[in-house]
C-alpha cells in the first residue's frame, strides 16, 4: 500500500521511475502508480516545485493525454498517480512489425491533436517517444508522462541526455535540446517527427549508433529517408517526417496543428485513391444496365430483319390488285 492505493502488479519501467497498476480504495478504480527514482525529489524546493508544475499539468484535459490524478510521498517514496490505460505501448505494437500508412497517419493525427491541446496550454512533453505512448484495445491513443521531463529537471538545469534527466530519451532528443536545454514547442515536433519514422520504418532515424555517436548524428547527419529502406512509403508522407526532423527549429514545422493539416490532406488523399476505383465501377455498371438493353434490341432486331423483309414482299403483293386500306403496326418484342 502506498497511501490508500493498493498496488496489483508491475506494467512498466523506465529512466524516471517504475509504473504499476493499483487500486483506488477510495474512489474504486483502478489508476497507474508510478513510483519516482530515488532522490528525484529529494530536496524540499525541488518538491515545491513538482507540486505547483504537476497542478499545472493535472488541468490539461484531453483525449490523447493521459491525466495526473495525484501525486504524493508514503514513507519517503514520491509517487504520481494518472489514469490507468488499458493496452500495449506505441513500442510494444511497433516491435511486431513497421506499421501500414494508414495507421501511421492516422495516429500521427492524433498525436498532433494532444500535442496541439499542451501546447496551447504552454506544456512541453520534453521525452515524446513510442514508450511514452499507449494504444488502448479500441485503437484510441494517449500520450504519457507530459511534461514529467521538466518537473524532474534539475533546479540548476543542468544539461542532461539520460532517459531519467531533464532532457529527455536520447534517440528522440531535438539537437537544441542536446545544446541548450532551453526548448519550445518545436522540439516535441522533432520527437514527432523521430516517433512517425520510427512507425514507418521500424527504426528509430539514427539507429545503429551509441551515446557520443548518436548525438554527433543528431546534431550533423541527415537521417535516411524513409523511402530509401521502403519505397512503397508514400512520397508526401516521407517529407512530413523529414520535415519534422530538420536541425533548425525554424526549417521545421512551426506548431503541431501545422503537422496535423498535412497529415489529415494526406490521409483524405489516401482515402479519395481508394474511393475513386469503387466510384468507376459503380458508374460501369450503372452505364451497363441500358448498355444490355440496346445490344439485346440490335439482336432482337437482326433475327427479324428477314421476317420484315417477307412482310414487305406479302404487302408489295397485296398492293398490286388494288389500294392498300390500312396496316398493322405490331411490336417486336
Amino acid at each position: 500500500m502506498l497511501g490508500h492505493y493498493r498496488v496489483l502488479e508491475q506494467i512498466g519501467a523506465g529512466g524516471i521511475g517504475v509504473v504499476y497498476r493499483a487500486r483506488d480504495d477510495r474512489l474504486e478504480r483502478d489508476v497507474a502508480l508510478k513510483v519516482l527514482r530515488s532522490g528525484a525529489l529529494a530536496e524540499e524546493a525541488a518538491r515545491k516545485r513538482f507540486r505547483k508544475e504537476a497542478l499545472a499539468l493535472s488541468r490539461l484535459n484531453h483525449a490523447n493525454i493521459a491525466t495526473i490524478h495525484d501525486l504524493g510521498t508514503h514513507d519517503g517514496v514520491d509517487f504520481i498517480i494518472t489514469e490507468y490505460i488499458p493496452g500495449m505501448t506505441l513500442d510494444e505494437k511497433i516491435a511486431a512489425g513497421k506499421l501500414a500508412q494508414q495507421e501511421t497517419t492516422r495516429l500521427g493525427i492524433l498525436l498532433t491533436q494532444g500535442l496541439e491541446a499542451a501546447h496551447k496550454q504552454g506544456v512541453i512533453h520534453r521525452d515524446l517517444k513510442p514508450g511514452n505512448v499507449r494504444i488502448t484495445p479500441e485503437g484510441e491513443l494517449k500520450m504519457l508522462d507530459f511534461g514529467l521531463a521538466r518537473l524532474l529537471q534539475p533546479l540548476s538545469e543542468e544539461a542532461s541526455t539520460e532517459s531519467h534527466g531533464g532532457l529527455g530519451t536520447l534517440p528522440y532528443t531535438a539537437p537544441e535540446q542536446l545544446l541548450s536545454g532551453q526548448v519550445d514547442a518545436r522540439a516535441d515536433i522533432y520527437s514527432l517527427g523521430a516517433v512517425l519514422y520510427k512507425m514507418t520504418t521500424g527504426h528509430r532515424p539514427f539507429h545503429d549508433l551509441q551515446s557520443a555517436r548518436l548525438m554527433d548524428a543528431i546534431l550533423r547527419q541527415a537521417p535516411a529517408p524513409p523511402r530509401a529502406m521502403y519505397p512503397s512509403i508514400s512520397p508526401e508522407l516521407e517529407r512530413i517526417i523529414l520535415k519534422c526532423l530538420e536541425k533548425s527549429p525554424d526549417q521545421r514545422y512551426q506548431s503541431a496543428k501545422e503537422v496535423g493539416v498535412d497529415l489529415r490532406r494526406l490521409e483524405d488523399s489516401a482515402t479519395a485513391s481508394l474511393a475513386t476505383p469503387m466510384a468507376a465501377d459503380k458508374r460501369w455498371r450503372k452505364a451497363s444496365v441500358p448498355l444490355a438493353g440496346l445490344t439485346l434490341l440490335a439482336i432482337l432486331l437482326l433475327m427479324l430483319a428477314p421476317k420484315v423483309g417477307q412482310w414487305r414482299e406479302r404487302l408489295s403483293g397485296g398492293a398490286a390488285g388494288g389500294h392498300i386500306q390500312s396496316l398493322a403496326v405490331l411490336p417486336l418484342w
